[in-house]
């Protein structure tokens, strides 16, 4: 308890009421509490740990570039062997149009150079996005939310931003020659696992061409094989003209990235050096583990059984409160009667020693996002539980 006491005291919670789990340690699957109770972990730290915790490999890289050097001048500046070879095995598993990395600290801070860096490439200030969408919390990214509500606390936030309703391919008319680009997710994430189908990401591709705009597409929840893909844009036969990456892609340590060809990224400092800058961003220890991780996820198959894992465990709930479930790989949504009904499943499951949550813009769905180096068993159990209540 005292530490619990410690931690309201000293540390700013993000909600009034806090889940106050005191972790000790964590590994694979689970994370272990003060008493060394094992947790299982089903939301991945909200899509970081897709290859799960502890991983040895990871562990050994972040030791071995600390052992190093951990910090040496802003990003941009000084050749870094492991930041490069993050960014050379990523070139070699994407697109070859996706070939140029800016490596950043958070999701946050990618959608906020993502907007600059629009901007500047086209000399246009309209961004268009869709209604229900989250890319963040910092002033730009704040003012790509469509909560009115929410936007009304922060005010003035930046202008030029255009919603349109996802999915609706008649809204897309709405991209425009004033619009700079588009910036989307393409599984709706807090929405609760909001899919479009391939007429329409085709259709936006399109029009985005027509008019010379850019296609933003946020995989910064989505990626590094949540969705049975490396990003899931792959599903729909699309290439976007910036790619934004984080949360999995630091595989435990704090890392983002925008990810375009090498003449698009230029713009960030042809036309205006240093439009935008940071300490951190790329961080050589991060790097190291992003690199680690990225080995281990494409080496341990686990983005090929995303699909399958996912497909499992859809079969196995046969809860009759259930009303809808929504999933892309191994990210669902499953939609109870109401909040308070989602509320109870959470208890329980917490209970059962199974630390699950919901999203931020369904509330009444309860978010399906663990390692996906979860076990068949571990997702049978927890089945199990939401089946019998």
């Amino acid at each position: 308890m005292f530490l619990r006491q410690q931690f309201l005291e000293y540390i700013c919670q993000t909600s009034e009421i806090p889940q106050g789990f005191e972790i000790s340690s964590a590994q694979g699957t689970y994370l272990y509490d003060k008493n060394n109770i094992a947790y299982l972990d089903f939301i991945s730290g909200f899509g970081v740990n897709n290859i799960g915790h502890g991983v040895p490999e990871v562990i050994k890289a972040i030791q071995q570039q600390s052992q190093v050097y951990l910090h040496s001048n802003v990003y941009g500046e000084h050749v870094q062997q492991v930041q490069i070879k993050l960014a050379e095995k990523l070139a070699d598993l994407l697109p070859a149009h996706l070939n140029s990395f800016y490596f950043l600290n958070s999701g946050s801070e990618a959608i906020d150079a993502a907007i600059k860096l629009s901007r500047l490439a086209t000399g246009r200030t309209e961004i268009v996005v869709c209604k229900n969408a989250y890319h963040g919390s910092t002033l730009g990214a704040e003012s790509l939310r469509s909560d009115e509500m929410h936007r009304a606390a922060f005010l003035p936030l930046i202008p030029g931003i255009r919603f349109i309703e996802f999915g609706n391919i008649a809204d897309l008319k709405f991209i425009t020659s004033h619009t700079a680009a588009v910036i989307t997710e393409v599984v709706q994430a807090e929405a609760g696992v909001r899919r479009a189908n391939s007429e329409y990401w085709q259709a936006m591709r399109q029009q985005c061409n027509d008019h010379n705009s850019l296609l933003i597409l946020d995989e910064i929840q989505t990626g590094l094989g949540r969705t049975g893909k490396l990003f899931a844009f792959m599903h729909y036969g699309i290439i976007p003209d910036l790619l934004l990456s984080g949360k999995a892609l630091g595989a435990g340590m704090p890392l983002s990235a925008i990810i375009a060809n090498r003449t698009m990224l230029a713009q960030l400092f042809k036309q205006l050096p240093l439009a935008h800058i940071t300490t951190f961003g790329g961080h050589p220890v991060s790097c190291a583990a992003a690199l680690a991780g990225l080995n281990f996820l494409i080496e341990s198959s686990l983005i090929e059984t995303a699909e399958e894992k996912g497909h499992f465990f859809e079969l196995l709930l046969k809860n009759n409160s259930i009303q809808e479930s929504r999933r892309e790989g191994l990210f669902m949504a499953i939609d109870f009667q109401n909040k308070i009904q989602l509320m109870h499943v959470l208890r329980k499951l917490f209970e059962q020693k199974v630390l699950a949550e919901g999203f931020l813009f369904s509330p009444e769905s309860l978010r399906i996002a663990p390692p996906l180096c979860i076990e068949d068993f571990e997702l049978k159990m927890v089945a199990e539980i939401i089946n019998q209540l």
